[in-house]
């Protein structure tokens, strides 16, 4: 399993809704093409809403793009290819989760993953923010 150094394992609630964040950090974690795993349910939650925010404008030699989504699923339903192209992965951008990725059941053990695709990225640290609720 790749996973950002900031991947995390969710299993506590300590209110009816949580928000957690993941760090993908291209100084932590480079910036090859591939999937990287953000953050593993360990019971049964529902992905009430998604977003990212970028903390470093996320940069490439060429044409990269970001997805975000259920690993072995629907791997872009948080962020698809359009809003993650590169481009639009700028300084203090907030990122619009899609609507795929709300309200959504993810099951005990789900991973949601971030997927580099299309060219390397070469600079960037982007926040995935999600907010959670027990199923």
């Amino acid at each position: 399993m790749a996973a950002v150094k900031g991947y995390k394992e969710h299993a506590q609630f300590t209110g009816p809704l949580e928000v957690v964040e993941v760090e993908y950090d291209f100084a932590k974690d480079g910036g090859a093409t591939g999937a990287l795993d953000l953050i593993k349910m360990k019971q049964a939650m529902v992905l009430v809403d998604c977003y990212a925010k970028v903390d470093a404008a996320a940069t490439s030699d060429g044409s990269a793009t970001l997805i975000w989504g259920v690993k072995g699923g629907d791997t872009d339903a948080c962020l698809g290819t359009t809003a993650g192209a590169v481009a639009n992965l700028t300084l203090g951008a907030v990122i619009k989760g899609d609507s795929a990725g709300k309200q959504i059941k993810l099951a005990a053990d789900s991973v949601l993953e971030m997927t580099i695709g299309t060219a390397a990225l070469t600079a960037g640290k982007i926040r995935f923010v999600m907010v959670l609720q027990k199923f």
